[in-house]
């Protein structure tokens, strides 16, 4: 498990949809898993990055805050969600 299992996640040989990818990652590859009410903002998040556009805030679903914030980097996004795997 872990960062070998995301990388295998992401290379699509084995899921093919970004949004399959990532919700299996949530579930199977996170302790505690991660909500999969978040795959969309994971999703963007990873969009972004690989657009050069990281400093952008996405905004967090309700109920959900970063750091006592409602919005989130989507480098941080990245980093705290485990997701380098899907990023250029």
């Amino acid at each position: 498990m872990g960062s070998n299992f995301a990388t295998d996640l992401a290379s699509g040989e084995f899921v093919t949809s970004l949004e399959q990818q990532i919700s299996i990652h949530f579930s199977a590859n996170c302790y505690p898993p991660v909500p999969q009410f978040m795959v969309d903002v994971a999703v963007k998040a990873i969009q972004l990055v690989n657009d050069d556009e990281g400093e952008t805030l996405i905004e967090l679903p309700a109920g959900v805050s970063f750091r006592n914030e409602k919005e989130v980097s989507a480098y941080n996004c990245i980093d705290q969600l485990r997701l380098e795997s899907w990023t250029n």
